[in-house]
């Protein structure tokens, strides 16, 4: 079915009679004078994503649109309590409905079953919500309250596969998020807050591929078992890079690829400069060994050299910064973080899950409109949806109509949202397409 299509049945289901039954599970509709679930969502949804800067007259002019004439007033006392159980539990209701993208045409990406990309952000959370969302504490009693926003990204269709809410202070490494044996094929990326030999083992024994740099003091031997002091080995191979397979580990060992490339200057001075200061923190200097280890950036990975080469590996790791830009979208497009419209703790909730439906709801937007353009700026895109965002809201009963303002739309973002080529510091579709573009 065409992609347009599907985005506006999806929309419709997300915002439609389903919702009555949820609000009145929930106590946010107890009986139907004037909002109903379908227009109590839309309207905090829709408001939100047209108005990212909301007010209480926003709500109130996007209820109108909808048919639902109240005062600012009435739309306050709708804050409550209710309303952050109602809003939670769609979207919990949506993320396994997330819609996929073709895959983007890009020969790299292709020569895995989906190419995942996985990493977190935290949210500060008003104190009230300490007990279920605990933070990691801060200065006078600061951070008592936190949310940490896990999200596992398919670069090649586009699709959230994981977007899960959990305590502020959980370790990455702990989070049920990267606890799952990504599909056989595919392959995922994630930083070292997520770094686990013993799930990279699991992982590459049901045949999934994984990409991560190397945690400092893990233990390094050669394929004979022989311990050997990775810095020296660097030290004596020179410039070039080294790509070799090794063992990791001292327990239940896994053998990987391991590829170290010398860092640019100025990129090893800013991270000596790094080191510096935090060390000062702690009334101390870093280390000789600490300093020399800036001279390189190490990546490990099950994909021998035949799969992918060196270049290939560092230009999809770099990729992993995809789903940073995803999170800086929504913190600073979606305003995840803005304080609340309604000055109260239920007000801060209540506006925190609606700007994470309106997040979710934006990506199928982008998928349906931008995902095919490999040169494609979600920036971009996201400031055109928001544009259009009042034709969406009047086209939302009439799939026809929602389906034929999607393909201009689509039309609109190909034009003019996209990523300009460039020679000189190629962008993440030009590496993507072309790796032999890394100038490392």
């Amino acid at each position: 079915m065409d992609i347009l299509r599907t985005t506006g049945e999806a929309l419709q289901r997300a915002l439609g009679p389903e919702l009555d039954r949820i609000g009145r599970e929930t106590g946010a509709i107890r009986r139907v004078r004037k909002f109903s679930g379908v227009t109590l969502l839309r309207t905090v949804v829709l408001t939100l994503l047209r108005s990212p800067h909301a007010t209480l007259a926003h709500y109130a002019a996007t209820a109108a649109m909808l048919g639902v004439v109240v005062s600012t007033k009435a739309i306050e006392k709708r804050f409550s309590t209710h309303l952050v159980r109602f809003l939670r539990r769609v979207l919990e209701l949506l993320i396994p409905r997330a819609l996929a993208a073709a895959p983007v045409a890009v020969p790299l990406l292709a020569r895995f079953d989906g190419v995942f990309v996985g990493d977190s952000s935290t949210l500060a959370l008003p104190d009230d919500y300490a007990a279920e969302f605990p933070g990691c504490g801060g200065k006078a009693g600061s951070g008592r309250a936190a949310v940490k926003i896990q999200v596992l990204w398919d670069l090649s269709a586009g699709k959230l596969v994981r977007l899960l809410l959990e305590p502020g202070r959980r370790h990455d490494t702990t989070s049920p998020a990267a606890a799952e044996v990504p599909p056989p094929g595919s392959l995922t990326i994630r930083d070292l807050g997520y770094f686990d030999l013993g799930r990279y083992r699991d992982w590459a024994a049901a045949g999934a591929h994984w990409i991560s740099r190397l945690a400092a003091g893990t233990l390094t031997r050669d394929l004979d078992g022989r311990r050997f002091d990775l810095l020296e080995r660097l030290r004596r191979h020179g410039d070039g890079t080294f790509d070799a397979m090794v063992v990791l580990g001292a327990e239940g060992q896994l053998r990987c690829r391991l590829i170290a490339v010398r860092a640019p200057q100025e990129v090893a001075d800013r991270r000596r400069q790094k080191a510096y200061r935090a060390a000062k923190k702690h009334g101390r200097a870093p280390g000789a060994i600490a300093l020399a280890w800036c001279d390189w950036t190490i990546f490990v990975t099950s994909c021998p050299a035949e799969r992918l080469t060196w270049k290939e590996v560092v230009v999809l790791y770099r990729a992993r910064w995809q789903v940073e830009l995803l999170f800086k979208l929504w913190k600073s497009g979606h305003l995840l973080a803005r304080p609340s419209a309604v000055r109260s703790p239920e007000g801060r909730m209540a506006e925190l899950w609606g700007r994470l439906i309106g997040a979710v709801l934006s990506n199928w937007l982008l998928l349906s409109t931008s995902w095919s353009v490999a040169r494609r700026s979600l920036w971009k895109a996201a400031a055109l949806i928001r544009d259009w965002m009042a034709g969406l809201i009047e086209a939302l009963d009439d799939l026809d109509r929602l389906s034929g303002l999607l393909g201009r739309l689509q039309a609109a973002t190909a034009a003019n949202a996209v990523i300009a080529a460039r020679k000189k510091h190629p962008s993440a579709f030009q590496l993507l397409l072309n790796p032999e573009l890394l100038d490392w």
